[in-house]
């Protein structure tokens, strides 16, 4: 079930009752999330003037990140193609009951998507092509739609929006194993945005070939996270060390991406308890 909230910049968004969580940051606003977590650390409007832009957008939700891509992607004249998924498709359907405000008129793409079904790779898919914006999204849980796409997408995504719902009620999708999944997508030196700040998060996107950095905060204290593959990592000192040495940063772990989250979460915290026991002397911090 799914109900309407509305943030910070007066821009819609639905909690989720499945995950006791709002789709996008009520404090920062689900339009400015999008452009300042996602849209601006990826650098979509500077690769869209210098030419043409492949997006991997992890949990399309209500469809506010690759929309304001699309608006990008008109602005600037580059050609965009956008490659996502989404498990509920009764979000998208239901985003376009919503005020969009400014954004409205991106709505067609939406509309455009609903349209035009059809079934690959064992999942229905949305469709939109128009020449210069293409958009697929995949309708099924991500980790099922990554393992039967990624041979087919191997270093070819210059971006992705990783925007899942957050690690401790939705980590099947923040796992080492996810992450490895991903990179393989993505081309050298290719970006990924996400909100969170983590110390599992961004471990695991070391452990799978990122250089990670801190990203910007908006709507909270905390600064979200860019991950650049085959990048060095560039955090404060202090965030380094913990990254290194705290029993905090181990990874949410799903070796055959198929565990149900508590066993996900239970692993770690399986192994944090472990490692205090077993060394109950040592700075972890």
């Amino acid at each position: 079930m799914i109900k309407k909230v509305i943030t910070a910049d007066g821009s819609p968004t639905f909690f989720s009752e499945e995950y006791g969580e709002p789709y996008h940051s009520v404090t920062a606003g689900a339009f400015r999330e999008s452009k300042e977590k996602f849209i601006n650390p990826c650098k979509v409007i500077e690769s869209l003037k210098n030419g043409d832009l492949k997006i991997l957008d992890v949990c399309f939700g209500l469809g506010f990140n690759s929309m304001s891509a699309v608006k990008a992607a008109l602005e600037c004249g580059g050609r965009l193609l956008i490659i996502g998924f989404e498990k509920n498709i009764d979000v998208i359907k239901a985003s376009l009951k919503l005020d969009w405000g400014s954004m409205s008129a991106f709505k067609i793409f939406l509309r455009g998507l609903l349209r035009s079904r059809s079934f690959e790779d064992g999942f229905l898919t949305l469709n939109y092509f128009d020449g210069k914006i293409g958009i697929k999204i995949f309708i099924g849980e991500g980790r099922k739609v990554i393992k039967r796409i990624y041979r087919n997408f191997q270093n070819f995504f210059d971006v992705v929006f990783h925007d899942p719902f957050s690690p401790k009620v939705n980590p099947e999708l923040w796992t080492f194993e996810f992450f490895r999944y991903i990179s393989e997508l993505v081309k050298e030196d290719g970006i990924l945005a996400t909100y969170s700040s983590s110390l599992p998060v961004r471990k695991a996107l070391l452990m799978a070939g990122f250089g990670v950095r801190e990203g910007v905060a908006v709507g909270r204290k905390s600064k979200s996270t860019v991950a650049v593959k085959g990048a060095e990592t560039v955090l404060p000192d202090n965030l380094k060390r913990k990254l290194e040495r705290s029993i905090f940063s181990i990874p949410y772990r799903d070796p055959c991406l198929r565990d149900p989250p508590a066993l996900i979460r239970n692993r770690r915290s399986g192994c944090i308890r472990i490692l205090k026991s077993a060394y109950p002397f040592e700075c972890w911090y």
